[in-house]
């Protein structure tokens, strides 16, 4: 079965722009990390912090219960 050639041309016309509308988010965030020099695929070291005492009534061993 053949195509008609504006059939053809408009499928290919609209696969490339959902090709470079799908790309378009990707590029431009890694352009911003370029730009910006960001790296958030790096390991970066959390700083622990205290726990603070709960606010709440709960018992300590987790299970819910006030008693």
């Amino acid at each position: 079965m053949k195509m008609e050639l504006a059939t053809r041309q408009r499928i290919t016309r609209n696969v490339i722009l959902s090709l470079f509308i799908y790309v378009l988010p990707i590029a431009l965030m890694f352009a911003t990390f370029v730009i910006t020099g960001q790296r958030p695929w790096e390991k970066k070291q959390h700083h622990t912090t205290q726990q603070t005492k709960s606010i709440n009534n709960k018992n300590a061993d987790g299970n819910g219960s006030n008693d």
